[in-house]
């Protein structure tokens, strides 16, 4: 009887051990399958408190540069080092490119900012961005063309206006 007492024991610890070796190797892969649902849920919930609206563009610098002004109408404030990130397409419609940020506005083509009514270094919600482009080509009186500035997580505004 006591040898079928001490089998017993050590099949129950031996099932145990097996139980918790088990669980112990599956349990973080079940843990890690998540992850990569609540990455998406946060980079949605990102993109919905992000919203933007094209205030007005016209020419500006003699007609060398575009100005573009957008206010952050949304709830969520962009950081001053995400701005760089956004995208800028510029040029005549059906022509139009890729426009690369230029931090110091010297580059052809290319774009800089400037955040107005701005209290730090971010584009907070209600404050304008004013955005200078300084295209390859120079724009022409009474041609149309495109806009479309995309924010670092793919927020997008884009816009038609004519050179007058």
């Amino acid at each position: 009887m006591s040898g079928e007492s001490i089998s017993s024991a050590i099949l129950t610890t031996a099932s145990v051990i097996c139980a918790f070796a088990f669980i112990s190797a599956v349990y973080p892969s079940v843990i890690s399958a998540g992850d990569p649902i609540m990455s998406r849920s946060d980079a949605m919930g990102d993109q919905i408190l992000t919203d933007m609206e094209i205030l007005h563009e016209t020419t500006g610098a003699e007609g060398t540069e575009i100005h573009v002004w957008i206010k952050n109408v949304g709830c969520k404030e962009i950081s001053s080092g995400m701005i760089p990130e956004s995208d800028l397409f510029f040029g005549e419609v059906g022509n139009f490119e890729r426009i690369p940020y230029d931090e110091n506005g010297n580059s052809v083509p290319g774009w800089s900012y400037l955040i107005e009514q701005n209290g730090d270094e971010d584009w907070d919600k209600g404050e304008t961005l004013l955005i200078k482009i300084k295209p390859a080509d120079l724009p022409v009186s009474g041609e149309k063309y495109f806009i479309k500035f995309s924010t670092y997580n793919g927020v997008s505004e884009e816009t038609y206006f004519t050179v007058s």
